[in-house]
């Protein structure tokens, strides 16, 4: 795989991608007042079937979903069927959090200077602080993951924490997404960000004039293996519905060779709270269009037990530092980068090749359809 698609800062994969953009389709981009990280889209094919695949709601992720569609506008567009191009419009949403790509961090800063995890954000109603959601179990952990930095303590205070809670609930919800505390991880804020508004203005005009169909494909990293002495990366498309739901048929259908991993828990209602696969489906289901949504994982785990410790370390102590210091220390953001961007080329390289099987698979998908 092109070392090339990778970028170094938010305005070089921007730049690659605009022009690439202009190339091989319809480049469009969402510009909002005083907002410093415009965002760009293209749109590829004249169908009512919308596929649409973004990148950077996690900003620090950004950098490999940058390059996925760098690597699908430059290797694939050329290679699509002109036949199902008229039946499908396949759009590329770049970088939604540009901040947190061009800072090397998951979240965006909010108005009062906290983090805000966007993938929490979306289709949850602000304008009640009261009857903002709650998440009872997130409370136990929030005092040990924001303590005090310390490499070999708190470490194993959280080893410790999972393997008391690892059974009930509470370590898995944990990144379910929380709104009584700023300096918490996984933080959804206390109104709709810019990026969020941003990021549902775009779908809304991807989805206007007798769309038929919408498949959403967000690419993310972070869950899931990095096997660094074999060189392997998982890929998973996680999908927020139980497996007999018609969503996970479906993806399971379009994708035969890809890990489809489902929510059995999500029976009951979405497990994640905010997430944009979420909203999505509630925007659109009034208008009785078929929405499909998934968010494919690039694993970053080399130690599988480990690694969320890690992260979730990690994630507190940058929120120390901040309420502390007024500042994330430079160890911790290396440790950050690390845990969602690994510096290592062949962790690179593979993140490139699963997404290129993902990416003929979905084209191979649009030839068998008639």
């Amino acid at each position: 795989m092109r070392d090339d698609y990778y970028s170094e800062n938010w305005s070089q994969a921007t730049e690659k991608f605009y022009k690439s953009a202009m190339a091989h389709g319809d480049l469009r981009w969402c510009v909002a007042a005083g907002h410093s990280f415009d965002i760009p889209y293209v749109k590829i094919g004249d169908g009512d079937n919308h596929i649409v695949i973004n990148s950077g709601i996690h900003g620090l992720e950004g950098y490999f979903g940058s390059a996925a569609q760098l690597m699908f506008l430059n290797e694939f567009v050329r290679n699509l069927p002109p036949r199902a191009l008229e039946k499908y419009t396949i759009s590329l949403i770049h970088i939604i959090n540009g901040w947190g790509m061009e800072n090397r961090m998951r979240e965006v800063r909010d108005a009062s200077g906290g983090l805000v995890d966007l993938n929490r954000n979306f289709g949850i109603d602000f304008t009640r602080p009261d009857a903002l959601p709650r998440n009872s179990k997130y409370e136990l952990s929030h005092d040990l993951l924001v303590s005090r930095p310390d490499a070999v303590a708190k470490k194993n205070a959280i080893k410790e924490f999972r393997r008391l809670h690892l059974r009930d609930g509470v370590w898995d919800a944990i990144s379910h997404g929380q709104y009584a505390h700023p300096d918490g991880l996984f933080y959804g804020g206390a109104a709709p960000t810019v990026e969020s508004r941003m990021a549902l203005g775009i779908y809304d005009e991807i989805m206007a004039n007798g769309a038929r169909s919408l498949t959403s494909i967000g690419l993310h990293t972070g869950l899931g293996r990095f096997d660094r002495r074999r060189g392997r990366v998982s890929a998973q498309l996680l999908v927020s519905h139980p497996s007999s739901h018609p969503n996970t048929k479906y993806f399971e259908n379009m994708f035969p060779g890809t890990c489809v991993a489902s929510d059995e828990n999500a029976v009951s209602g979405p497990t994640l709270l905010g997430d944009l696969v979420d909203c999505l489906e509630a925007r659109y289901a009034p208008r009785g269009i078929p929405v499909y949504t998934a968010d494919y994982e690039i694993g970053t785990g080399e130690f599988p037990i480990m690694s969320p410790i890690y992260k979730r370390m990690d994630m507190g102590d940058a929120r120390y530092d901040l309420r502390h210091y007024g500042r994330i220390s430079h160890q911790t953001h290396r440790n950050l980068t690390e845990s969602w961007y690994p510096s290592s080329p062949v962790w690179r390289a593979s993140a490139l090749g699963r997404a290129y099987v993902l990416f003929t698979e979905m084209i191979d998908n649009m030839r068998r359809q008639k």
